[in-house]
């Protein structure tokens, strides 16, 4: 039978094998002596094994089957993996040095917290790194109640950061460390969402467990053109599929079902402009309406949403016309 160990860190990958080297590299200095590496390949067909093998033997390699979605591969390792804690971390991020270390200190002596993340550096060696806090704007984040049982961690108050978190996203996945039990009790990522996946396991871990914050940063993103972020789009649909999860899923009180209801019908409300914007009425049509029966009856949504039932030439035409004439040329 396999030994617990300390910590596991999860790194999903899919045809990244020059990412995965740098990653490994970076996780020998994290200061955990029995950290547990699992490098969970979703069906590459480049040389990841190969490499894998080569910077770490000690890592363990599991492959499965592409399912296009690093929820799946990230629960399929968990399974299979021996930490108290857990940690994930996409193979083109990188951990600090001892800061993981820190963070298991802080949660073997409090164990009335469930899950910490901590501050990180975003950017590229090309223009330069900026911590993931403030340049997401969450200046809102440092005001929430919160307790500082250590100098530098503070403990989060449930319900503030859970309301906090469905407004705006403080956490980045590669900088959070989670215990076992929490992460199981919860259910794991939602295989059915891809960019998402990790904002929606958190709303629902912030509902029901506590969070503490590291300020010292923990990890390192990376920003390039392929992070699954950059199509917007995409990213909104899944945002309003994690909102109505997290209704339909978690046992909310009255003000916190009425609060995420109001984020719901933001959400969809942008989901419905941007089709408008790229000037597909039909589809604009129908989320446009869906965001009218979630409740959004403001002026502003029932004139789109009525403008939209024209036919489909008839108001491109209008639309341009009006976008012409509009000051700035954009209504």
């Amino acid at each position: 039978m396999n030994q617990p160990c300390s910590l596991t860190v999860i790194v999903p990958t899919y045809n990244r094998s020059g990412y995965v080297r740098e990653c490994l590299v970076a996780l020998q200095r994290s200061g955990v002596p029995d950290l547990e590496i699992i490098v969970s390949d979703d069906g590459s067909t480049d040389d990841t094994r190969e490499v894998v093998a080569a910077t770490n033997p000690e890592a363990k390699y599991l492959w499965q089957p592409n399912s296009g979605t690093p929820a799946t591969a990230r629960n399929a390792a968990f399974a299979v993996s021996r930490g108290r804690y857990v940690g994930f971390l996409d193979c083109d991020d990188e951990w600090l040095p001892d800061a993981p270390a820190r963070a298991v200190r802080f949660l073997d002596a409090h164990p009335e917290v469930d899950a910490l993340f901590a501050e990180s550096r975003m950017g590229n060696p090309q223009e330069g790194y900026v911590s993931w806090i403030e340049s997401a704007g969450q200046e809102a984040f440092f005001r929430l109640p919160h307790s500082e049982p250590e100098p530098g961690f503070r403990v989060l108050e449930c319900g503030p950061f859970f309301r906090r978190m469905a407004v705006r996203n403080p956490v980045f996945i590669g900088a959070t460390i989670v215990r076992r039990e929490a992460f199981a009790a919860i259910g794991g990522f939602n295989p059915q969402l891809c960019g998402a996946a990790d904002w929606e396991l958190w709303l629902r871990m912030a509902h029901r467990f506590t969070w503490a914050y590291m300020a010292e940063p923990l990890a390192k993103y990376t920003r390039h053109l392929d992070n699954m972020s950059s199509n917007h789009d995409k990213m909104i649909a899944e945002f309003v599929q994690s909102l109505r999860n997290v209704l339909a899923k978690c046992a909310l009180s009255p003000s916190d079902r009425r609060f995420m209801r109001a984020q719901l019908r933001t959400h969809l409300f942008s989901h419905a402009y941007l089709a408008y914007d790229r000037g597909d009425i039909a589809e604009a049509r129908k989320r446009f309406w869906r965001s009218v029966r979630a409740g959004d009856v403001r002026p502003a949504t029932l004139a789109l949403a009525t403008f939209c039932t024209l036919p489909g030439a008839l108001a491109r035409r209008v639309r341009r016309l009006k976008h012409t004439a509009a000051p700035g040329g954009r209504v």
